[in-house]
């Protein structure tokens, strides 16, 4: 339990100072020495867990008391969490009602959850949305992997000119209206650092195109961040003439950046582009260096790419999910967590000379649903923000959005357990067609099927945003 005054009972000094001098060290260090810190930190971890987690305490009650070896503990996945939400936490104050409530209320975004907390909602992909909260211990690690392993290689990567010209103004492109860490982060940073942010302007991929591509010539930002699939547009918007920014640097994360849309996205913009795997559960899981491998940070957190049998996954071949554990949060433990994501371990050593493994996510396999509008053109609709617009609903658990048509949506849902089934169908419908009129997209393209979402055998996360190839 998390003692009164919400003082972390953290086993490990966490200042930024000290947390920057190890980072730098473990990027000096021999793979044994490596190995002996992770061993260390996983340890702590394991013994933080079973005292104050009822819930891994009764899942761990017939190991040995010294468990050292990963893969002799059980798998835990988003849905046994979130069914046991009270009881996983190691701080008692942390509830599902709380929890549950402060996530779904937007003017919550960016304060802290208990006054101490920085809590996370993530996407329904894996058909289980969660809630996650992060303590101070692991906020300061994921800023020290940022400052030390993430924003030197940013700055060789970008263009000094370019950069001063434009002001170094920063612009983040991302679907708005949630919990989401992109909106939490970018909240938390404005509040509390407001000449910091002073320069980072938040674009929402929520506007019309026509509207956010005015809004960023007008802003002409020496950065850009967003997912890649909005990027692929942007450099569409851009390579028209519509778009008319010259950034230093292109940032892109959440979903996974492809080499060939990486070379498109900085011919178009004719700047470098660079990559980040992260996710609510652990911020900045790998960096990619200057030869567009993505390393793990592998010093503070454990990524297990496995077979569908829960068995490694061989190098160079791309795993069924991959179980993480994060070595920082003491407050919500993520030990063996099924991540949902396939990802593919690189054998043999980078040309960069990084000792930290490399990776290459496969990452969502979504389609950007391309409409016709009644004037003709072709709007795009984003995976992403498509998903913020259905998971905001209350009662769904499943869903997919099917193009079966230039301007036909199918949406397949499955309600959550207590949720009455039409209510929710009817809210979900609501919403995808206020945002659809919002983007010149004629509601009446938007239908309910009878059937429920199509799992898919290809392993990790479900599909929920496809063209149907074979028509109705």
């Amino acid at each position: 339990m998390t003692p009164k005054g919400g003082k972390s009972a953290d086993p490990e000094n966490f200042s930024l100072c000290r947390l920057l001098r190890d980072i730098r060290r473990a990027g000096r260090e021999r793979p044994e020495e490596s190995a002996l810190r992770r061993e260390a930190r996983l340890g702590r971890l394991i013994e933080h867990a079973r005292s104050r987690s009822p819930y891994y305490r009764e899942r761990y009650a017939a190991l040995p008391r010294e468990v050292r070896e990963l893969r002799s503990l059980p798998p835990v996945t988003k849905r046994g969490l979130m069914e046991n939400f009270d009881a996983w936490s190691t701080d008692r104050a942390v509830t599902w009602e709380t929890a549950a409530a402060f996530v779904a209320d937007p003017s919550r975004i960016g304060h802290l959850y208990l006054d101490r907390y920085v809590a996370f909602s993530t996407s329904g992909t894996t058909g289980t949305p969660a809630v996650l909260p992060h303590d101070r211990r692991a906020m300061s690690v994921y800023l020290a992997l940022l400052l030390w392993r993430r924003l030197p290689t940013l700055v060789s990567a970008g263009a000094a000119v370019p950069f001063l010209s434009n002001r170094a103004r920063t612009a983040t492109i991302i679907a708005t209206g949630g919990h989401f860490a992109s909106s939490v982060v970018d909240a938390r940073v404005r509040s509390v650092h407001p000449r910091l942010y002073g320069r980072n302007r938040t674009f929402s991929l929520m506007t019309p195109l026509p509207e956010l591509v005015r809004a960023l010539n007008g802003y002409r930002p020496a950065v850009v961040g967003s997912y890649p699939t909005a990027l692929a547009v942007l450099a569409g918007e851009q390579a028209a003439g519509r778009l008319r920014i010259a950034p230093a640097l292109v940032l892109s994360g959440a979903e996974r950046l492809s080499p060939p849309l990486a070379e498109r996205i900085a011919s178009s913009f004719r700047c470098p582009v660079r990559d980040t795997y992260a996710a609510s559960e652990f911020m900045g899981i790998a960096f990619d260096c200057r030869h567009g491998r993505l390393h793990v940070n592998a010093d503070w957190v454990i990524l297990e790419p496995v077979d569908a049998a829960g068995e490694p996954a061989a190098p160079g071949e791309a795993s069924h999910t991959t179980l993480l554990t994060n070595l920082a949060n003491f407050v919500s433990p993520l030990i063996r967590y099924d991540l949902g994501d396939s990802v593919t371990a690189l054998p043999g050593p980078c040309p960069c000379g990084s000792p930290l493994p490399g990776i290459r996510p496969e990452g969502r396999r979504d389609e950007i649903l391309r409409i016709e509008g009644p004037d003709g053109t072709t709007r795009p609709l984003l995976p992403l923000v498509l998903a913020t617009v259905v998971e905001e609903t209350p009662g769904v658990l499943k869903y997919q959005v099917v193009q079966a048509g230039p301007r036909r949506l199918r949406l397949r849902l499955e309600e959550a357990p207590g949720y009455v089934r039409a209510p929710v169908c009817a809210e979900v419908l609501r919403r995808l067609r206020a945002y659809l009129s919002s983007q010149g997209v004629d509601p009446a393209s938007l239908e309910l099927s009878e059937e429920r979402p199509r799992g898919d055998s290809a392993g990790g996360k479900m599909r929920q945003f496809l063209v149907e190839r074979n028509g109705p």
